[in-house]
């Protein structure tokens, strides 16, 4: 076992190979205020959609009734999370709706740019003709995917590799929900491991669940694969894909919302969000948004879903790695640190040199409370060397070079840390039945941390590690 680094590293103007969107690096330093951000409000288009927040334990009969005798329509009603989504209401009329017993909050719906507007894919990879998976249980390899193994470190790091090898524990029975872009089915590594019965689009320009960006592509394949190309945390758990932003990696505010509700509803073991943004307080809306989310985050975690988003990959505006933990008082990250949420940030390879896998990235997110775990995320600051990249399957609407199904793509990013997490969460699940309660808590308290008693001010509780994790949760 390693301990995590207590050093930083400055780099300007750090890039990467391949761009799976939310996979731009930025140099990181710690912070102390959030002035940088105070100018960065979500993006705030409305639709003339409402977001309704009920107040605790009332029912939504009155409310509805009451939104369409002001001439509102019912978009979605999410009763056991306290929600109601309504258009067609003016000013006047929501002004009216705050006045009734049972509303705690109306906000105007808005599309927020969730994800860094996406780059063009390059630096593809072709499996080898005829690729197949080796015998299941071939040392450091869960069912073969030698043909980039050298790229695979993340598995690793983590020890998934190790939990490879045991009897149990690989997900089998678990299934964890991505909300993202969508998914590429077709791919050679997620053919037949996408339940399509229970995925979804909560976007009205795209209606299905196929990927036009990329980033979920390419999130889904860190969780779960079919070992043809390239390993996974949990290869024999099932994928649910909810599609809660375009292929521009936007969505509107409600829509994300109603994708975590609608995972919980489908009795999903893990929830996973590689998207993120940042709210300060001085946007007006600050309070009824942090409220709304967090309604549907504690409805899916009553259900015993475990949660998982990534922290964020610095500030877009001066590239620096924020501190979550000093900055909260200022602004948000949504929904990673959102109560109920473990919230992931990025670790480097460096060259994969012994000793030196638990340096921060240069771009990630820090801070605890804030960053509650961190996890392979890819770097590309140590001599370019694209092996230090993180590797996932690439999309073929997304990418036309990707169309047979046998392409991977190369990032970085906290986006591709954060399913490495919901991936243990499977593994765990599926090894030891018990309380989500105890499985989150092994998650967090099996890190790569020297001090296991109490997390660190800056690491929080260090890197995952998926082997501990298991191990934990039986004795527990």
């Amino acid at each position: 076992m390693s301990s995590l680094r207590r050093s930083r590293t400055l780099m300007l103007g750090a890039t990467i190979l391949a761009a799976a969107a939310c996979s731009e690096q930025a140099p990181v330093a710690p912070r102390s205020d959030a002035g940088a951000l105070a100018s960065q409000v979500a993006a705030a288009r409305t639709t003339g959609r409402r977001v309704i927040g009920l107040q605790d334990g009332h029912p939504a009969a009155a409310v509805i009734a009451r939104v369409r005798a002001l001439g509102g329509t019912i978009v979605r009603s999410h009763e056991g999370a306290g929600i109601v989504v309504a258009s067609g209401l003016t000013d006047a009329a929501a002004q009216s709706l705050l006045q009734q017993p049972d509303v705690a909050d109306v906000v105007a719906d808005r599309l927020i740019q969730w994800l860094p507007p996406k780059n063009l894919q390059s630096g593809v990879m072709a499996v080898a003709a005829g690729a197949k998976p080796s015998p299941k249980g071939a040392p450091d390899d869960q069912s073969g995917a030698q043909f980039f193994q050298q790229f695979q470190w993340n598995m690793r790091q983590i020890r998934a590799s190790n939990v490879w090898l045991l009897k149990d524990g690989h997900g089998k029975g678990t299934t964890v929900c991505d909300l993202d872009t969508g998914v590429d089915p077709t791919h050679l590594d997620l053919n037949g491991k996408v339940d399509l019965g229970i995925s979804t689009s909560m976007v009205v320009t795209e209606p299905d669940i196929l990927d036009y960006n990329g980033h979920g592509t390419f999130v889904s394949s860190q969780i779960a694969t079919n070992g043809i190309g390239m390993a996974s945390v949990a290869p024999e758990a099932t994928l649910c894909q909810v599609k809660v932003l375009d292929q521009t990696g936007s969505g509107f505010l409600s829509d994300a919302i109603a994708g975590v509700i609608y995972a919980a509803d489908q009795k999903v073991d893990v929830i996973n969000m590689s998207f993120g943004a940042y709210f300060t307080v001085k946007d007006p809306d600050f309070k009824q948004i942090v409220k709304d989310f967090q309604r549907a985050v504690n409805y899916a975690h009553r259900k015993g879903v475990t949660l998982v988003a990534a922290a964020g990959n610095g500030d877009p505006n001066t590239g620096l790695g924020i501190d979550l933990a000093t900055d909260a008082k200022d602004l948000l990250a949504i929904p990673a640190q959102l109560d109920n949420v473990i919230s992931v940030g990025a670790t480097a390879p460096m060259d994969q040199q012994p000793g030196t896998f638990d340096n921060l990235t240069s771009y990630t997110n820090f801070g605890y409370p804030g960053v509650d775990v961190y996890a392979p995320g890819g770097d590309f600051i140590a001599g370019d060397v694209i092996e230090d990249l993180v590797f996932g399957a690439c999309s073929s609407q997304s990418n036309p070079v990707c169309a047979d199904g046998l392409h991977y793509s190369l990032g970085a990013g906290t986006s591709f840390a954060a399913p490495l997490v919901a991936g243990e969460a499977a593994v765990i699940e599926s090894d030891t039945k018990g309380t989500k309660a105890a499985l989150d808590q092994c998650i967090l308290k099996s890190s790569d941390l020297l001090s296991r008693h109490v997390p660190d001010r800056i690491f929080g509780w260090g890197r995952v590690d998926v082997l501990g994790g298991i191990h934990c949760k039986r004795i527990s």
